[in-house]
């Protein structure tokens, strides 16, 4: 129970110091969230861009350079040359087939006007670049978006919305439909993939049928069935029952006589009509219904498939980079801290995303629900509005809050899966040691400073949503107050005009105009709340972000040259020419280091510990580069080599053997996955290995514990050696290759290393003298510098030389040893006097 009564239940509980750090400047505005934000556009552009598909044909061209915006023509010389003069002869259809007539009024001339400019602007197209582009494009859309509601909601008839549709739809072959002539053949494409456009457009689609829906279906409902009011012409027509409309036939009257039939005007509607359209609702809103439900169930769906994708492009790209940082970058960070930023933190990049959805779904929602309440009275547009204001000023003083707290929360979670990946990772020591409690208490602690942080967010989260609700509440309140007595009076709507041109009844304040506009005020009202939760939620996925960010914008240390070219085959020499590197300024690691190692020779390393030896054979490979001096091979530098083609040709064995949770093969294959089994088994031959291979239940196919945890040091060691000589490359490194073996396996595995390594250049980093002897030669190193160099021979030769004196005191410890070990044996014990 003393972790339980840890958490609080009021208050801040034992939160981490770093809620207290002051932050930068930058990260408290609103520019820099947005910046973060923005730095996911490259991971959003291959799903708004998509990839172009060839038909006829299976063949892909995902190559987004060819497709790029600004061109008429790609490199490839693809093309939509043909789109201008399709949307020209579209659009002089209109008036040569009358679908848009000239001179009939003035909603016709509008959409004339207006495929007119689509027209011309499909011809700008190809004739300019870049951001001229751009506006070029973002032009055309609004104009053919807006010509296309304008034919739906203000133009009767379908020939309209005909004619404007094939326009739109030429048009969009720019973006969809490319061409070009290949030896006389005619070769099309089409883009595919363009997911978050797909997106976007069946939301905004979806949105916009949800309003068309509520507008009629609360015309019908309260005007017409509630009050007996006749329907509007355009509802009338859209229901098929024109006979309903104001101004429509009601009945046919027979006076005496001869006279015609006299139409009367419809002023209410029947008992029997007000019963007829309810049934005529009740069909319209199924229907309506089963036109949504799919989308709805679709949405949702297609929107976590695409999230999916972008997260997995991003995490990727964590991963790429975190292999390509330097050693020097990992040695100076905790492991969890690691696999939280690319698990949890990059995971944000699918909520931002889901973020800039519901916040474009929200605005429109609002904007348009100000612009319709506005149209119905200045008034209430200014209370709708008023909202977001109130809303901003809010948000000046929670969002830096936010940003503190989320931040110091991440952190903590991060310490704390940090702690857990290394109490796992020492279980053993942990056992061994008995520290079982103690380790139990230091994860205790951390997981309450990760969870009050995390909690101290959620509080604040909670506070926001509160003053949010009551700020809203107040507006909605007193708009409602306003309708009410306006409803109850005859006061015109402000946009009555426009309103009647739409075919809405209410062109007065009434039942249908009340229960519409406080429908929009609540939208309204939600939106901004939601919209103030979503900033909110934004400050933490931003912090997220950035730690993400952070790594991504860490530029390795180790890069290939421009010019760099794969490794040649080593056939002269590795040469060290007078090389420096220290892993902080002031405190060099090596100095002056100057030798060179022919291939087919055995080159060992020795010298105390913390003398440069493993930080020598760190720069070989190029997991550093040198502060001074140069590493060649065969006369070429290091870094003009490709550093993917130098490290396929170097092999290493590590001392510290690490193995992994998978079959005995696939870890000696581990860098080349492609390895027969034959090969498998050579490898294992020359490390000594293969005798203890033959004798598991499954052979190669037995698979490992995590880290090899049920095999002895010697076991593992020599496994690891068996996956450097599979590698079969030039150059190979042992560190520390037979310090757990015994001298028998030592010699065995020493003797078959230097049969398999003729013609190439291996190197020992060892203390045992054993091991030693075997080279061809020896770099003593001490401070960093290599004191000594030569063959066993030439370094004994060497008075008071650095090796002679290694030699000599392992000699004389071990004959001291020995004559202790004898004494042992030949010293009766007092029980046997």
């Amino acid at each position: 129970m003393k972790e339980a009564r840890a958490l609080p239940f009021w208050g801040r509980g034992d939160a981490p110091p770093q809620a207290e750090r002051p932050r930068d400047p930058d990260q408290r505005n609103f520019g820099a969230i947005v910046r973060i934000f923005a730095r996911t556009w490259p991971y959003l552009l291959p799903h708004i861009i998509g990839y172009w598909r060839e038909i006829p044909g299976n063949r892909d061209a995902r190559d987004l350079a060819e497709s790029g915006p600004g061109q008429a023509t790609s490199e490839a010389g693809w093309s939509f040359r043909h789109v201008p003069p399709l949307v020209t002869v579209l659009t002089a259809m209109g008036p040569l087939t009358g679908w848009l007539p000239f001179g009939k009024d003035w909603p016709h001339e509008v959409l004339l006007v207006a495929t007119a400019l689509m027209a011309i602007l499909t011809w700008a197209l190809l004739f300019v670049k870049g951001r001229a582009y751009l506006g070029v494009s973002v032009v055309l859309t609004l104009i053919g978006t807006g010509a296309l509601l304008f034919a739906v909601f203000a133009v009767a008839g379908f020939a309209d919305n005909l004619s404007v549709g094939l326009v739109a739809l030429g048009c969009v072959c720019i973006w969809v439909l490319q061409y070009r002539v290949d030896g006389g053949r005619l070769r099309l494409r089409v883009r595919l993939g363009s997911h978050l456009v797909y997106y976007f457009a069946l939301v905004w689609a979806l949105t916009l049928l949800t309003m068309v829906i509520a507008l009629f279906s609360v015309d019908l409902i309260s005007q017409s069935i509630l009050q007996a009011e006749p329907l509007t012409p355009f509802l009338a027509d859209f229901i098929g029952r024109p006979e309903l409309s104001v101004g429509g036939a009601a009945g046919t009257l027979e006076p005496p006589g001869d006279g015609a039939p006299a139409n009367v005007d419809l002023e209410l509607l029947t008992t029997e009509q007000r019963h007829s359209l309810k049934w005529v609702y009740a069909v319209f809103m199924v229907v309506s219904w089963l036109a949504l439900v799919p989308s709805a169930m679709f949405l949702p769906y297609y929107y976590i498939f695409i999230m999916q994708r972008v997260n997995q492009d991003l995490r990727m790209a964590l991963l790429d980079r975190w292999h390509r940082l330097s050693i020097r970058y990992h040695s100076d960070h905790r492991v969890g801290d690691s696999v939280y930023r690319i698990y949890q933190d990059s995971a944000q990049v699918t909520a931002v995303i889901g973020t800039i959805t519901q916040a474009a779904q929200l605005l429109i929602t609002y904007v348009i629900g100000v612009v319709f309440l506005g149209a119905l009275d200045p008034i209430l547009g200014t209370m709708a509005a008023s909202v977001v204001l109130l809303a901003i000023l809010w948000g000046r003083w929670y969002s830096p809050r936010m940003r503190e707290r989320s931040l110091a929360s991440r952190e903590a979670n991060s310490d704390f899966t940090s702690r857990v990946q290394e109490s796992f990772a020492a279980i053993r020591i942990v056992k061994a040691y008995g520290a079982g409690e103690a380790e139990q208490e230091r994860l205790v602690r951390d997981s309450l400073t990760a969870f009050n942080a995390s909690y101290r967010v959620r509080t604040l989260m909670a506070i926001i949503g509160i003053v949010t609700f009551t700020l809203a509440a107040a507006a909605l309140l007193g708009a409602q107050l306003l309708m009410a007595v306006w409803a109850q009076g005859t006061r015109e709507v402000f946009a009555a005009v426009l309103v009647a041109l739409v075919g809405l009844s209410f062109v007065k304040w009434n039942l249908a105009a009340y229960n519409w506009a406080q429908d929009q005020l609540g939208a309204s009202s939600e939106s901004v709340h939601s919209l103030v939760t979503l900033w909110a939620q934004a400050q933490d996925m931003a912090m997220g972000l950035d730690r993400v960010f952070d790594i991504l914008a860490i530029e390795p240390e180790v890069e290939n040259d421009p010019d760099a070219i794969p490794m040649p085959p080593l056939t002269h020499e590795i040469r060290f020419c007078h090389v420096g590197f220290a892993y902080e300024p002031g405190r060099p690691v090596l100095r002056d280091v100057s030798f060179a190692v022919e291939p087919g020779t055995v080159t060992a390393i020795v010298g105390p510990t913390g003398s440069g030896k493993s930080s020598l054979m760190s720069l070989l490979s190029r997991l550093f580069d040198p502060d001074s001096g140069s590493i060649s091979i065969d006369g070429i530098e290091l870094s003009k080599l490709d550093v993917d083609s130098l490290r396929r040709n170097v092999s290493v064995a590590l001392q510290e053997n690490v193995l992994f949770g998978m079959s005995v093969r696939d870890n000696i294959r581990y860098v080349v996955p492609d390895a027969s089994d034959q090969v498998v088994r050579r490898a294992a031959h020359v490390a000594c290995v293969d005798e203890y291979i033959a004798g598991l239940p499954q052979g190669l196919d037995t698979v490992l514990s995590d880290r090899g945890g049920k095999l002895s040091t010697g076991q593992r060691q020599r496994l690891s050696i068996a996956r450097a000589v599979v590698k079969d490359a030039p150059i190979l490194i042992l560190d520390e290759p037979t310090a757990a073996l015994d001298a028998y396996t030592e010699h065995r595995v020493l003797e078959r290393l230097s049969g398999w390594g003729a013609g190439r250049a291996i190197f020992l980093i060892t203390h045992r003298i054993s091991t030693i002897r075997q080279a061809d030669r020896i770099l003593y190193l001490d401070e960093g510098a290599v004191v000594e160099n030569g063959s066993h021979d030439e370094l004994m030769q060497i008075e008071d030389g650095r090796y002679r004196n290694l030699v000599e005191t392992e000699a004389r410890l071990t004959r001291s040893n020995e004559t202790d070990d004898s004494a042992s044996v030949l010293k009766p014990e007092s029980g046997d006097r």
